[in-house]
């Protein structure tokens, strides 16, 4: 999905169209993206304007396909989504729908930008039925941006406040899986590297990304995560933003980090 497009996702039954370009745009990627859409002017991880939409889109020759999950709170989801559509290669319009809310947009010509968004909420079905039960709510202004792929080594510095003798520099090495789970969230996997003053040395860690959140753990099966990494990333996946590394030496003596890590 890193080409000139025009966008159009449609939650309920009725058609937004996308759209066209006064130019022809190269042909989409037959590939998964990352995606975060939220109400608002800014995009913020974890999303906190509602309703927000976090999930992956994928276009193969003329069908596309998308998994979004909705948030309409903090710490409140919807069950993920599936979407079906149509890919037009002659004007890049990808047309998506199911049931829920809305929105429509257009992708700009530069990939991880923020591109303007109208949320729309209720339904229509049949599409020309006009029943007051189906009655739309107004638009909401909204932005999204695709997210790219998290592949790669980032390193930077890493602070720990409360002992700052264990601050230094630390490095995260990821690799994303090229196709989202269930629930629209792409795998990620790799290691992380502590500031080699605190001794932990390189520990394997795996999760997700979703949207621009980060979620990552120590996957030893059968005990409790020894490392815990909450974080975000910019669009164009260039920058980590680590809001909380936890490294538990014991139960209760649990040492935090913060800092921002940049890809190299």
């Amino acid at each position: 999905m890193r080409a000139r497009c025009s966008i159009a996702l449609l939650l309920p039954l009725a058609c937004l169209l996308g759209c066209s370009l006064p130019y022809t745009p190269p042909p989409l990627s037959s590939n998964w993206t990352n995606w975060q859409i939220q109400a608002g002017t800014a995009i913020t991880s974890p999303p906190n304007t509602y309703p927000s939409f976090l999930g992956a889109i994928e276009v193969q020759g003329t069908q596309a396909e998308g998994l979004f999950t909705t948030v309409v709170a903090a710490g409140t989801t919807g069950q993920p989504l599936d979407y079906s559509g149509s890919f037009n290669p002659s004007t890049q319009d990808v047309t998506l729908a199911t049931f829920g809310y809305g929105f429509s947009y257009t992708q700009p010509a530069t990939p991880y930008t923020l591109v303007p968004v109208s949320v729309i909420g209720g339904c229509v079905y049949p599409p020309t039925y006009t029943g007051p039960e189906c009655l739309a709510i107004a638009s909401v202004p909204s932005v999204g941006t695709e997210i790219a792929t998290l592949n790669g080594t980032y390193t930077g510095s890493l602070t720990d406040s409360a002992s700052p003798s264990m601050s230094g520099t630390g490095t995260l090495t990821l690799t994303q899986s090229a196709t989202p789970n269930s629930s629209g969230q792409f795998p990620l996997t790799g290691t992380i590297t502590f500031p080699s003053s605190t001794e932990f040395g390189t520990l394997p860690i795996s999760g997700t990304v979703n949207g621009e959140g980060i979620t990552l753990y120590d996957p030893t099966p059968g005990v409790t995560p020894l490392v815990t990494l909450t974080a975000s990333t910019n669009p164009a996946a260039t920058q980590i933003t680590v809001s909380n590394l936890a490294f538990a030496v014991t139960a209760s003596d649990i040492v935090t980090f913060t800092g921002t890590l940049t890809l190299q």
